[in-house]
C-alpha cells in the first residue's frame, strides 16, 4: 500500500542517500494511520537493492520484509493475551537485536506502540538507545507520547504522522481497492483519517444504508409511522450510531441549502435534494440543531432511547 506521507518519505531519502540515518526513531502520530506499516516501508528502503525511497518492493529482501519474514528484521508487538510490553520482552528483543546482520545492510528493530511498555521495559530499552549497536536502526510506533520515559523521547528522532487526509483516503480505496469513488468518499468520511478504521467503516457504511432507507421510507408515509419503528426499538440499540447517522444527513441537507454537494451521504444525493427543496434554510438547522443537542443530552442525561426517538419524530416531521 502506498502511504501518503511524501515529505515523510522525502526527509527519509534524503537520509539514507546522505548516510545520516539514525540510531533511533519515533514515529509518532493518531492510532490506525499507518505508522507500522510504514516502519517496514522504511526498513524495506533502508535495505532494498535501490536503497532510497521508494523501496522497489519487488526484490528478495523488500519481499521478505513484507512478509514480516526477514532475518534481520525484529519486531516487537504486544501479546494479545497481555495489556503491556514486560521487561523480559524487550530483553528478548535486544538479545537478537545484538547479533551481526545476516543478509542485510541494517539490522531492524521496530516495537510496536511502545507506549505500552512497562516502567522497567522502557530502562531496559534505555541501554540500547544510549549505546546503539552499529548498522542498527530501532523504530518505535507510538500513539500517545505522554505515555513514554522522556529519556526515550530524547534519544530518538521524532517523526510526526497526521492523520490521513480524506481525498488521500479516497485514492487508496479506489487505486488499491478498486471501490467505486462514491462508496469510497463515504467510507473515507467514516475512517476518520484512519487506515484501521476502513474495516469497520465498511460495516457503517452498510447499516447506514439500511438505516437511512428504513428513515426515508417512514417519513414518506403518515405521521404515526415514526412510531412504529421507536415500537420496533431501533433507537434501542446502537442509540450513538443512529444520532451520527441522521446529524450527517441534516449536515448533508446543510451543504444542499448553501450548494454545496453532499459529503456524507453522496449516493442518496436524490433524496438529500428533494427534502432540502421540501425544507427552509431554517428548518434544516432546526433540526440539526436538535440532533446535536440530543446527542449530547443522550450522554449526558443517559436519556431512554424511546424519548429521544419520540423527540425526534415529533419535530423534524
Amino acid at each position: 500500500m502506498n502511504l501518503p506521507f511524501p515529505q515523510i518519505e522525502k526527509n527519509l531519502a534524503q537520509a539514507i542517500s546522505s548516510a545520516r540515518v539514525a540510531n533511533a526513531y519515533l514515529f509518532l502520530g493518531p492510532e490506525g494511520v499507518g505508522k507500522f506499516e510504514f516502519a517496514l516501508r522504511f526498513a524495506q528502503a533502508l535495505n532494498c537493492e535501490r536503497a532510497n525511497f521508494p523501496p522497489c518492493e519487488s526484490c528478495a529482501v523488500c519481499k521478505q520484509i513484507k512478509a514480516r519474514a526477514h532475518p534481520d528484521l525484529h519486531l516487537l508487538e504486544l501479546n494479545p493475551d497481555e495489556k503491556q510490553i514486560k521487561i523480559e520482552e524487550v530483553r528478548n528483543f535486544q538479545a537478537e537485536l545484538s547479533y551481526r546482520a545476516f543478509q542485510a545492510q541494517y539490522k531492524i528493530g521496530i516495537i510496536r506502540k511502545a507506549e505500552k511498555l512497562t516502567l522497567q521495559a522502557m530502562n531496559a530499552l534505555l541501554k540500547t538507545l544510549e549505546e546503539p549497536l552499529p548498522n542498527t536502526v530501532l523504530i518505535l510506533t507510538c500513539s500517545n507520547r505522554s505515555r513514554l520515559a522522556p529519556t526515550i523521547v530524547s534519544r530518538c528522532q521524532t517523526i510526526r504522522f497526521a492523520p490521513i487526509e480524506k481525498k488521500a483516503l479516497v485514492e487508496i480505496l479506489v487505486q488499491e481497492q478498486k471501490i467505486p469513488e462514491e462508496k469510497a468518499r463515504g467510507i473515507a468520511n467514516y475512517a476518520e483519517g484512519s487506515l484501521e478504521r476502513i474495516k469497520d467503516s465498511l460495516v457503517l457504511i452498510e447499516q447506514r444504508k439500511k438505516f437511512l432507507e428504513q428513515w426515508l421510507k417512514l417519513r414518506a408515509e403518515n405521521p404515526g409511522a415514526g412510531f412504529e419503528l421507536i415500537e420496533n426499538k431501533i433507537f434501542s440499540k446502537n442509540l450513538q450510531l443512529w444520532l451520527e447517522f441522521l446529524i450527517n444527513w441534516y449536515r448533508d441537507l446543510v451543504r444542499f441549502k448553501f450548494n454545496a454537494q453532499p459529503e456524507f451521504n453522496p449516493e442518496f444525493e436524490q433524496e438529500l435534494k428533494s427534502e432540502a427543496e421540501k425544507l427552509s434554510t431554517g428548518q434544516v438547522l432546526f433540526g440539526l440543531d436538535l440532533l446535536l443537542s440530543l446527542e449530547e443530552e443522550s450522554v449526558s442525561f443517559n436519556l431512554n432511547p424511546q424519548t429521544i426517538g419520540e423527540q425526534i419524530f415529533l419535530n423534524l416531521r
